[in-house]
């Protein structure tokens, strides 16, 4: 189904011969109001659904003036075009079948909303989730993109240019280098894990899991982090505290991050497969629910609280993941596309760095380059892969017209070890 938003870069199609699902209409942020209002399939004005040859007088010559240019509308948003953009009043635009306004997620209308998106999904059942948030519009995109290749600079070429540097070229001796490079490595790392842990605990709760008030209820993404931030430091202080430093120990940071991450994945992934209750609070699932795959967790809180779409975008991906059976399917595989070759790969790089017929400044520099090529690697194929399956999914979903969620929304409800949502706590 088509995913509308408001303000996005688009081209400038006049409404009146736009498809059904261009129309852009704001019944959630009051309630779903309008809904009620179209549930016998009439517009809010009355007329049928998508009638738009038939028209008033008035609203005629409404038609009229915007046809020809003479009064255009005030501009929202990014364009793809200079030419003024054409628009007509909420009365005139045909009504869509599919409702989605990308306003959801923002924290202003997640104040003052009269219900959630789990909620609202609930209540339209033949609609397919959609998520609230997206990187091909605005500064987010270029935002990750920077802070992508800013993390892969200082986590991996600057520890491997300054040691050949400084060691065979400086001739400096490894404490000190290692001294250098332990002062600044990790610095964006660090920097957005405190962002991040400072969103959790703010007073407003936008950022925080589903089903939790407290503000030190941090996600599963930030104990992760707390694990292998810990790990990568006492390695750091264990290898380069010795006026001789041990070059093999410090060929282990890098994997350390791949056994922290990819074990909590795989752990994650392996109660979720053995039906295993959740001993503790794992982000918006709370103690004693079945645990989901661990892809669901890392998506769910890098979305919600790194890029900042909050709860909204843990709303919906909740209803998401209930409606659609392809979408589980897609996470628990991308779950076990990245758990397993992350473990694999740390061993692997285990015993290049321990074992003594590999140079140890060979295994340094293996050490530290192959675990973040490997990751970019599988973000590429990850991306290609999630969006063949995403698109099937709408696919299947409209060839069936909605009814794949209605016929799986008991089974993922019991798996996901949930009460129905209209009983369940609001968030």
């Amino acid at each position: 189904m088509p995913e509308v938003r408001r303000g996005s870069a688009c081209d400038p199609t006049p409404p009146w011969t736009a498809e059904d699902g261009a129309n852009v209409d704001s019944s959630f942020s009051h309630g779903g109001h309008d809904e009620e209002k179209r549930a016998d399939g009439s517009g809010g004005d009355g007329r049928p659904p998508g009638r738009v040859g038939v028209l008033t007088p008035d609203e005629d010559d409404e038609l009229r003036r915007h046809r020809s240019h003479h009064h255009p509308p005030p501009q929202y948003g990014a364009r793809a075009s200079m030419e003024p953009r054409r628009s007509l009043s909420y009365a005139l635009r045909p009504t869509a079948e599919v409702y989605y306004d990308s306003r959801a997620a923002t924290r202003s209308e997640w104040r003052r909303r009269a219900m959630t998106l789990d909620e609202y999904y609930d209540d339209n059942p033949h609609l397919l989730p959609q998520l609230p948030f997206t990187w091909h519009h605005g500064r987010r995109r270029w935002r990750l993109w920077f802070f992508a290749f800013l993390a892969f600079v200082d986590a991996s070429a600057v520890p491997i240019a300054l040691y050949y540097g400084m060691r065979y070229a400086g001739h400096v001796e490894g404490w000190i280098i290692f001294a250098v490079v332990t002062s600044i490595w990790g610095g964006p790392t660090y920097v957005e894990f405190g962002v991040r842990t400072l969103r959790l605990v703010r007073r407003e709760r936008f950022y925080r899991p589903l089903g939790t008030d407290g503000r030190w209820c941090f996600d599963m993404l930030n104990w992760a982090s707390v694990l292998t931030i810990t790990a990568v430091t006492a390695l750091f202080i264990v290898g380069s505290a010795p006026h001789n430093v041990w070059l093999r120990v410090l060929c282990m940071p890098a994997p350390a991050i791949l056994y922290c991450l990819g074990g909590v994945l795989a752990l994650l992934t392996l109660f979720h497969a053995t039906g295993c209750p959740a001993p503790c609070r794992i982000s918006s699932t709370a103690r004693g629910e079945k645990v989901l795959p661990g892809a669901y967790y890392f998506v769910e809180d890098v979305v919600a609280v790194n890029a900042g779409a909050g709860r909204p975008y843990r709303e919906a991906l909740a209803a998401r993941y209930k409606a659609s059976p392809r979408f589980r399917r897609m996470l628990y595989v991308q779950s076990l596309f990245w758990s397993v070759p992350a473990l694999a790969l740390a061993a692997a790089l285990t015993v290049v760095a321990l074992v003594h017929p590999v140079p140890a400044t060979v295994a340094y520099g293996v050490c530290w380059a192959v675990p973040f090529l490997w990751m970019a690697v599988w973000g590429v194929i990850t991306v290609s892969w999630c969006k063949r399956e995403m698109v099937r999914e709408r696919v299947e979903w409209e060839a069936g017209g909605g009814t794949a969620g209605k016929g799986s929304a008991q089974e993922a409800a019991a798996e996901m070890g949930q009460v129905p949502a209209a009983a369940s706590p609001a968030s």
